[in-house]
């Protein structure tokens, strides 16, 4: 008897249990739901954050590669990777016994043509020689001639100078070294000035004009405080294949203050505030955008007033995702109120809270 009485007061205690539990779940389920939180963002102006920045390579604005002329065996290798030259600065000599040789056998052959060519002159005044003698005698010192310049510039050109002031950036042979004509020695390159080459997408080249205020600047981010005003060089009018990009060349003077040099990564930022204006292009924080099968969309707000919203879907034309956010052109309006925080959960007519709102 003392056994069974426990087990009756533990029956009872959990029915009592029971009621309490199913008492609460039953108030909470009574009380109404809180309309969701969501974060939103008031889109401004199309004009507010009107700037986009593309990848680039630091170039040289010169280069050039050096080559011999003629052929010949490497005798002089004045100049090292990262040696600093001047113009007209011999950089390579070859050996030159051979020119030489030929220097001396077309001079010889020269005096003698031009010497027969004296005598006919002498000669054609008192009827010596008949005039078809004298014109070949005039031929043949002409000719000569010819042959003699040629010599003086294939030995001339067994030494190799600078066309510029510069660097040497790559050394490609080696002393002593049997050489081709036309074969590449060095390459040179003048880095007083770089260039920066980047592609521009065609969506931004199709509203560009050349007489367009653009303000272009450069960065790099191992000095991302500082940064380098840009010159337009060069556009180029048809697009890469594949790509469907244009090719635009920058320059911009080097500086002392830091070591740049070609074939750094830099990146451009143009800001072309009125460019992106006439496009009615707005820009958006990237995770707002989703997807799917039928293509971009973005959740917007409607303010229904005392803080509460409605949920509506918006699909979108998306662009490209620059430095100022993701390019939309087309479903986004100035002053829309757009949902930036929690997407996943939301549907189309859903009664929502709006936070504070930040102005983009």
């Amino acid at each position: 008897m003392l056994n069974v009485l426990p087990r009756r007061l533990w029956v009872v205690v959990l029915v009592l249990s029971g009621l309490v539990a199913c008492g609460e779940a039953d108030q909470t389920i009574m009380e109404p739901m809180q309309p969701r939180l969501v974060r939103t963002m008031a889109l401004g102006g199309i004009n507010s954050g009107a700037w986009q920045e593309f990848p680039g390579k630091v170039e040289a604005a010169q280069v050039a590669v050096l080559a011999f002329r003629v052929s010949g065996e490497l005798a002089v290798l004045s100049a090292l990777e990262g040696d600093e030259v001047e113009r007209d600065q011999p950089v390579a000599q070859l050996d030159d016994k051979d020119q030489l040789i030929r220097l001396r056998a077309r001079k010889a052959e020269y005096e003698q043509a031009y010497g027969d060519f004296q005598r006919g002159q002498s000669l054609i005044k008192s009827g010596g020689i008949s005039r078809s003698d004298f014109q070949r005698l005039e031929a043949t010192a002409s000719t000569a001639k010819s042959a003699l310049e040629g010599a003086e510039r294939d030995l001339d050109a067994t030494q190799l100078r600078a066309p510029f002031d510069g660097f040497i950036a790559v050394r490609h042979v080696e002393n002593f070294e049997e050489i081709s004509a036309l074969e590449p020695i060095y390459t040179l390159q003048d880095v007083s000035r770089l260039s920066v080459k980047v592609d521009v997408p065609e969506s931004v080249m199709i509203r560009a004009r050349r007489d367009q205020d653009i303000q272009v600047s450069a960065f790099f981010d191992a000095i991302p405080e500082r940064r380098f005003p840009l010159e337009l060089n060069e556009v180029a009018t048809r697009a890469s294949d594949g790509t469907n990009t244009f090719e635009v060349t920058f320059e911009f003077p080097n500086t002392r203050d830091f070591n740049i040099l070609p074939g750094m990564s830099v990146t451009v930022r143009l800001e072309t505030p009125r460019l992106l204006a006439a496009s009615g292009t707005l820009f958006v924080p990237p995770q707002a955008v989703l997807a799917d099968a039928g293509g971009p969309y973005a959740f917007v707000a409607v303010p229904d007033g005392d803080g509460m919203a409605t949920v509506k879907q918006r699909r979108v034309t998306i662009g490209q995702l620059t430095g100022a956010g993701l390019e939309i052109s087309a479903g986004l309006a100035a002053g829309d109120h757009l949902i930036t925080a929690g997407m996943s959960k939301l549907q189309d007519g859903l009664v929502v809270r709006m936070d504070e709102e930040q102005p983009r």
